[in-house]
């Protein structure tokens, strides 16, 4: 058996262990690696990547609401009118009294603004101003309103279908604190967001840093916080949120 057989049959190993059983799609990807420093190589398999994913994306949320359920998320498939809604509805069952938001722009889209300012409770933005207070202030102010926050609500840069996962790239108006601080995180994600594997997503972000030249931190989160340090006894919160939620945008 040559080397490449060798090869074909370990990846057919792998596949199999992993319950991927069906045919390999037959996409124009190179064989080089996320980590190539060829960034015309990396362009073309991003490409690849974008256009594999957009023919596919029906197939992709459904591998994204089993695999985010089962790693813990609290999954909701819902339209823009009723996303809001369902996240004040979660503001209410935990008797909240503080509501943070990102800056994602999705969150405008689906109208979480006015569904909460509707509301007794109110929700506010963690974005700095450019007048007024100095970033230093703010950045102290706003690290205050966290960590006494209920409820922290997200966009995201990316899903993972295959492991139930969010990634959220730190950025203007964007503070990973959101998500970690608060007890209970709620995420809101695209379809067109969604990526088959993290392999994907370690190849988008090696190319956005070859054409760049720099790269903001991202947190990739699979569910809630978790830890069995303690006499192997799963304690949930621990370093992070108890509870989340992931909605997927119908």
């Amino acid at each position: 058996m040559n080397e490449g057989d060798n090869r074909e049959e370990f990846l057919a190993n792998i596949r199999l262990a992993l319950g991927k059983d069906g045919p390999l799609v037959d996409l124009d990807i190179p064989e080089e690696t996320s980590l190539s420093d060829d960034r015309h190589v990396l362009a073309k398999r991003v490409q690849a990547i974008g256009l594999d994913r957009g023919s596919r994306v029906e197939q992709l949320v459904e591998e994204l609401l089993t695999s985010a359920s089962e790693a813990g998320w609290v999954v909701s498939l819902l339209g823009l009118t009723d996303a809001a809604d369902y996240i004040q509805q979660v503001a209410q069952k935990a008797r909240a009294t503080s509501v943070l938001r990102s800056d994602h722009k999705v969150l405008e889209e689906i109208g979480l603004d006015s569904v909460f300012n509707d509301s007794s409770l109110g929700i506010k933005k963690i974005a700095y101003e450019e007048s007024g207070k100095d970033k230093d202030q703010q950045r102290i102010e706003f690290r205050e309103d966290m960590i006494v926050a209920d409820i922290g609500v997200t966009g995201v840069d990316y899903a993972i279908a295959e492991t139930g996962s969010v990634a959220i790239t730190a950025g203007k108006g964007v503070s990973r604190l959101i998500s970690l601080l608060p007890p209970v995180h709620v995420a809101v994600v695209r379809p067109s967001q969604i990526l088959p594997s993290l392999d994907e997503l370690f190849t988008i972000r090696r190319n956005e840093f070859l054409e760049t030249g720099s790269l903001n931190y991202a947190n990739i989160i699979s569910g809630p916080s978790r830890s069995a340090d303690i006499e192997q006894t799963l304690i949930k919160g621990m370093h992070g949120p108890r509870e989340v939620h992931m909605i997927v945008l119908s």
